[in-house]
């Protein structure tokens, strides 16, 4: 059966000031990325062996600064969804949402007190092993919303002068972790207590994001989280992406993501459902297809 996904974008009004000494001035800083990759794998009577193999993966990434006087706010986006069809097995191979907003007020001359919110989850069901049979479409092991990430931050944002670069320091941070599906809560999974659909951790955060346009053709960024809750000070958790869009020519794109987690309360399940401890996460999507930069 097919899925479709709709993309959400984020659309950033556009302010203009009216004065006579400065006429269509503007204070936004806007950029951003969009792509859709295709594969296809056939085989006909190849003695080798083999399977017929279809992917297809949906991306886009904006982000819209604003800076004025003593005010900075940024904001960011970031979607993707892919699937892969070998014969007649489905498999996800990617499937994120990200979103972030962060308002500051200037200090001096680098510094601004600052205060976020991100929202971190997925769009469809996730399963430990595929492809999936029938008889184990209600064993996934997450959902949207199972888990979803909301994190409100309060504290100082560095903000370089000439580069797109950001390090916000948070001394008090409120990361909260939902799991609404009911089985999954009562399994207790990605941290909540069994029963409960929400788990909040209290403790401290510093966030790095860096994004580069080096001309009209290459767009580079990343973003590192590294969180501690104040209960288990020391723990550190890590979430750190880069992506890369590079326009080859009129028509398409190479894409390239990774994705790197650690958090001590995502237990990893093997392909046999057994939950083991804490471990290290890591992904990497690498496409070519139709793509633009903007």
């Amino acid at each position: 059966m097919k899925k479709t996904v709709i993309f959400l974008s984020l659309a950033v009004c556009l302010s203009l000031s009216a004065q006579e000494e400065k006429k269509d001035t503007t204070y936004w800083k806007k950029q951003g990325s969009t792509s859709l990759t295709f594969g296809q794998t056939s085989f006909t009577n190849w003695s080798a062996g083999g399977e017929n193999s279809v992917s297809v993966l949906g991306a886009f990434a904006y982000k819209a600064d604003y800076m004025k006087n003593k005010i900075s706010w940024n904001n960011s986006i970031d979607l993707g969804y892919g699937l892969s069809y070998q014969g007649s097995d489905q498999i996800k191979n990617d499937d994120h949402i990200n979103v972030a907003t962060n308002f500051g007020y200037q200090a001096t001359k680098v510094w601004y007190y600052a205060a976020e919110i991100s929202f971190k989850s997925q769009f469809y069901k996730g399963y430990s092993s595929y492809p999936v049979e029938n008889a184990d479409k209600d064993k996934y092991i997450s959902r949207f919303m199972a888990p979803g990430y909301l994190t409100g931050s309060i504290g100082m944002n560095y903000i370089h002068p000439r580069e797109d670069l950001k390090i916000l320091l948070s001394p008090l941070s409120e990361k909260m972790t939902f799991v609404t599906d009911d089985r999954l809560s009562d399994e207790g999974a990605y941290g909540v207590k069994p029963g409960k659909k929400l788990f909040a951790e209290l403790g401290a955060l510093v966030k790095g994001t860096y994004s580069k346009k080096f001309n009209d053709n290459i767009l580079f960024g990343t973003v590192i989280s590294l969180t501690s809750a104040y209960d288990t000070f020391g723990n550190i958790d890590v979430d750190w992406t880069m992506s890369l869009d590079w326009k080859l020519n009129k028509f398409f794109t190479f894409k390239a993501n990774t994705y790197l987690l650690y958090d001590d309360n995502i237990k990893y399940v093997d392909k046999d459902g057994n939950k083991k401890g804490p471990r290290i996460q890591f992904k990497e999507v690498i496409g070519l297809g139709i793509g633009y930069i903007f």
